[in-house]
């Protein structure tokens, strides 16, 4: 595995449960047959198994919604995901699931928002919604966005941050969104090296200076949950748990 390939390899600690430190994944592609993630119920489920054998007690299923790509919406999502939360139920009574979205920052989005037509989740007394923008440049609506999500009570949580080259290259720009009250979160593959030292070493900055508040497994299949595995032993993401910086995980119901 890539992990196990890389250069520079971080610093290693004792192996620690990490899903007993952080509680709940707050973005995976586990609703099956909807996108890009679980394709039916049975890998759904062999997911969620290695949730909770990494010691997790629940799971914010975040499915994208990208119009002309993956248009889902709340009624194309509450049937699997029903089936899904049914099957879990019976497999792992005390395993708790919700159900989100992951959002393209779009027009559809907008819309959305505007009709308070949105998949959340909750973290304390917050509403949260997950976005996500391309790869090649910012969202041209995307300050609108986050004020359009704020006005109307929702806490705004950008999906993998340090995989945007923009943000990475321009601290300003990251840092306004900070300033808005945007949550940033980051994937463990990143911080496994999945996509090379100079993302890893961004996702791990950020980690460490608190400013990342959620890591998230982005579970699309096994590969994602073997990279939270991975860093079971690794001393940034266990320096990040003790220092408090990850905490919001643990605040879902």
């Amino acid at each position: 595995m890539w992990w196990g390939r890389r250069k520079n390899q971080p610093q290693r600690v004792e192996p620690f449960s990490i899903g007993k430190r952080l509680e709940f994944d707050v973005h995976s592609h586990l609703v099956p047959g909807v996108d890009d993630g679980a394709s039916n119920l049975s890998e759904s489920l062999a997911l969620v198994d290695q949730l909770v054998a990494l010691g997790y007690r629940g799971a914010v299923l975040t499915p994208h919604i990208y119009t002309g790509l993956y248009p889902n919406s709340k009624s194309t999502l509450s049937a699997p995901f029903a089936a899904l939360q049914a099957a879990v139920k019976e497999r792992h009574p005390m395993f708790t699931l919700h159900l989100a979205a992951e959002y393209f920052t779009d027009e559809h989005f907008m819309q959305c928002i505007q009709r308070d037509d949105l998949l959340s989740f909750p973290v304390g007394d917050a509403r949260a919604v997950l976005f996500e923008m391309g790869f090649q440049e910012a969202a041209p609506n995307l300050d609108e966005a986050v004020f359009e999500l704020q006005l109307n009570g929702y806490q705004p949580v950008l999906a993998h941050v340090e995989r945007y080259p923009y943000l990475v290259a321009d601290a300003r720009a990251l840092g306004r969104l900070e300033d808005r009250g945007v949550w940033l979160t980051v994937n463990a593959a990143s911080l496994a090296g999945a996509y090379g030292p100079e993302i890893r070493t961004f996702a791990a900055e950020l980690l460490a200076s608190g400013r990342a508040r959620m890591l998230c497994s982005d579970a699309h299949g096994d590969r994602h949950l073997q990279a939270l595995e991975a860093l079971q032993t690794d001393a940034a993401v266990h320096r990040a748990l003790e220092a408090g910086h990850l905490d919001l995980q643990r605040q879902i119901p």
